[in-house]
């Protein structure tokens, strides 16, 4: 299950929202049923009394996320590990409840009219997903009928079990999920790392909270002389996938001039491909000198 990548190391992840092939429509959705009405009673399933609003055990979740990322100090210590917590139990929260997976319609057949016009002759369903700029696809779900209407109105709500949604995006190659994309509050992101704990209701710290990943970083290092030190922190706070999860900080002896701090980086970089633990456990990375 686990999925062994290297860490990314490009721009912000994504900026969230619908994508603009996507125009909200009216009071239906893409099949055509309206929206007026629409509960979740759908007999002998498993989410025969859902009413469509977002789980509270979810929303409370992420709020401590919020609350902890607005409190965090330059200075790390007890806020730092108050977020890091905040973080392992929004995982673990999210893996417990449901979520829609929206579905939208997709041309299918086309054909020509008398006078020479193309026109869809079907249309299928089809999961969204879009491209994030380092160039990983995101899979946008959502907590509630509400935020997915608010996203595109015209998107069908399929009602899943969280963990049936990471197993299907680690079994697409999707290596990250957004939670209500477009609706700050709660938006939260899922990474390529933490797939594994959702489908498994696991609680895992993130990458930058975590000892193992520390030592790795410092282990891979310990040798070069002109490393001070190597201090991991949240690139991307309130877990929103906007920018890079973990930022790397590398304490540096003075001195050293431009052209050796870019060998210095790029070497690196290069042992921390290296590193199983950092590959596996670490979604994306962000450098900084000191």
């Amino acid at each position: 299950m686990a999925i062994k990548r290297l860490p990314s190391t490009g721009d912000a992840p994504r900026s969230t929202g619908a994508p603009e092939s996507l125009v909200p429509g009216g009071a239906a959705d893409s099949a055509g049923f309206p929206w007026e009405g629409r509960d979740f009673e759908h007999h002998g399933t498993d989410f025969a009394d859902d009413d469509g609003a977002t789980p509270a055990e979810l929303a409370s979740a992420v709020a401590a996320v919020r609350e902890a990322a607005a409190r965090l100090s330059p200075g790390g210590g007890e806020p730092l590990a108050r977020l890091a917590a905040a973080h392992a139990e929004a995982i673990l929260a999210l893996s417990r409840v449901r979520l829609l997976i929206p579905l939208v319609a997709e041309a299918g057949d086309t054909g020509l009219t008398p006078e020479g016009r193309v026109v869809d002759k079907s249309q299928e369903l089809s999961i969204v997903t879009v491209a994030a700029p380092d160039g990983r696809r995101v899979m946008p779900v959502f907590s509630s009928v509400d935020a997915m209407r608010a996203w595109n109105a015209e998107a069908r709500p399929i009602p899943v079990p969280a963990p049936q949604a990471a197993l299907a995006a680690a079994q697409e190659r999707t290596d990250l999920i957004i939670v209500d994309p477009g609706t700050p509050a709660r938006e939260f992101g899922v990474r390529r790392t933490q797939l594994q704990a959702v489908a498994l209701g696991l609680r895992v710290v993130p990458a930058w909270a975590d000892p193992e990943v520390l030592a790795a970083f410092r282990a891979s290092t310990a040798e070069d002389r002109r490393i001070v030190d190597v201090v991991l922190g949240p690139g991307d706070p309130e877990g929103r996938l906007l920018a890079a999860e973990t930022d790397a900080t590398l304490h540096l002896a003075p001195g050293l001039d431009r052209d050796a701090l870019q060998r210095l980086v790029a070497a690196a970089q290069r042992r921390w491909a290296a590193s199983e633990v950092i590959a596996e456990r670490v979604d994306s990375l962000r450098v900084r000198l000191r």
